[in-house]
């Protein structure tokens, strides 16, 4: 069976797209006008569509438009009843008036978002349309929430690898890359500006351990991605990221808590750069790069949702406590998922799944075989938090960073510490200009 997902919203358009693949051929379009494009295409080649899956809210042509036509089409063409493709509108609105309005003008039904492969599973087989890739001694087994949950982070995934949607970049960072250019400043003053900004630092280590560039060994440094790509492909990188303008969106909560997240993620790369440094040790990764890419997924949920915000997806919007829960609660497995597709080495998927200390209840024994990067990573998130870098607020900032578990595990002194939060607060006060 052919289908057909009309979604201008890219997230929500991804993650249906994967669902329907259990269902059948999937096609995907962002507007009213291409879908019926489409639609006219494949009837014109006698392979019409037996499904389409089309959001009521979309720009210039709305959902209801598209329906209408796509109903007196098929009534032109005298289709018969039971050959004209099923029409399921796709909808976070909770008025009922305007999906009833969608049911009296002839689709076959809705679905609301949130929604996932359950509850559309269940929608389809009332319609005597079942999954294709399921068993059938196994088609009435209910989906896990991990089943469930896969498909949206998939499709977050998907968007960035994609580039549909990028990291947002620090604000001033392209006029000071500019300067430096400008004034001939040599590679290292350079990498020295750019391993401070989340988005151009995951980008050219990704390219610099991509096919084209690969060297014997897997690179593990911004330093070291940049003398791998060149002068110009990081120039062009760096134009490239930094062109689109990201940080240009409206909302002040947004822009607030990106903010506080590239401060933290900051603190950490410099507090993990500095603790290497005063434990004087050689890591299989670049401490600085896991710092700060630790929490690369909370970034990427915030640009997804600021997006889907911006576009109305929230009926009035969600609260900033209820962003921080939920951005918590799943950066881990997205910032992992993001690291693994872009072939980044074990430690820093691992650092990014998994970067809080369970303090003195866990296990020694599992202390004394996690890699020392880790733990350094681990002990350097919860530093910056305790010196006011974070998210969440006030998280931390009651515990001395002499109090931090970490730090015995470490084997690190107090002159150790004194020294940590003075390098800290003072490189910290250079990165306050790139905002």
């Amino acid at each position: 069976m052919k289908i057909l997902v009309v979604d201008d919203e890219m997230v929500s358009r991804t993650k249906l797209t994967l669902i329907m693949e259990n269902f059948g051929e999937c096609e995907a379009v962002d507007n009213g006008k291409d879908a019926l494009t489409l639609f006219h295409k494949a009837h014109q080649m006698s392979k019409p569509y037996g499904l389409i899956m089309l959001d009521i809210d979309m720009p210039q042509m709305d959902g209801m438009q598209v329906l209408s036509e796509m109903i007196a089409a098929q009534i032109k063409l005298g289709i018969s009843k039971s050959q004209k493709a099923r029409i399921l509108m796709v909808t976070s609105f909770t008025d009922k008036d305007r999906v009833l309005g969608c049911i009296q003008s002839g689709c076959d039904d809705y679905i609301a978002k949130p929604f996932d492969i359950n509850t559309i599973g269940k929608k389809l087989s009332k319609l005597g349309i079942c999954m294709r890739r399921i068993q059938a001694q196994e088609s009435a087994a209910e989906p896990s929430d991990d089943y469930n949950n896969s498909f949206f982070i998939d499709g977050i995934v998907t968007a960035f690898e994609n580039k549909r949607i990028n990291l947002p970049t620090l604000p001033r960072i392209q006029t000071k890359f500019r300067e430096l250019l400008l004034t001939g400043a040599d590679s290292q003053h350079i990498a020295n500006l750019l391993k401070k900004d989340v988005a151009i630092s995951a980008e050219l280590i990704r390219m610099s351990n991509s096919a084209y560039y690969k060297g014997v060994i897997q690179n593990k440094s911004l330093e070291h991605a940049i003398s791998r790509l060149g002068a110009e492909a990081t120039a062009q990188t760096v134009a490239e990221l930094t062109s689109h303008k990201y940080y240009t969106m409206k909302s002040k909560k947004y822009r607030t808590l990106i903010e506080k997240v590239w401060r933290h993620s900051i603190a950490c790369a410099f507090a993990s750069e500095i603790t290497a440094e005063l434990l004087n040790l050689e890591l299989k990764a670049d401490p600085f790069a896991m710092g700060l890419l630790h929490d690369i997924g909370k970034l990427a949920l915030l640009q997804i949702l600021a997006n889907m915000d911006r576009r109305g997806k929230f009926n009035g919007g969600i609260p900033s406590a209820k962003l921080i829960d939920t951005i918590s609660a799943h950066h881990g497995v997205v910032g992992a998922k993001l690291l693994e597709k872009w072939r980044y080495a074990d430690s820093y998927i691992a650092s990014a799944l998994d970067h809080k200390d369970n303090g003195a209840d866990e296990d020694e024994e599992i202390k004394e075989i996690v890699p020392k990067e880790i733990l350094i990573v681990r002990f350097a998130n919860i530093a910056a938090k305790s010196m006011g870098y974070s998210l969440e607020e006030n998280e931390y900032t009651d515990l001395p960073i002499e109090n931090i578990d970490l730090a015995y595990d470490l084997r690190l002194n107090l002159i150790d510490l004194t020294k940590l939060k003075d390098k800290l607060a003072e490189e910290m006060k250079g990165v306050m200009e790139l905002f």
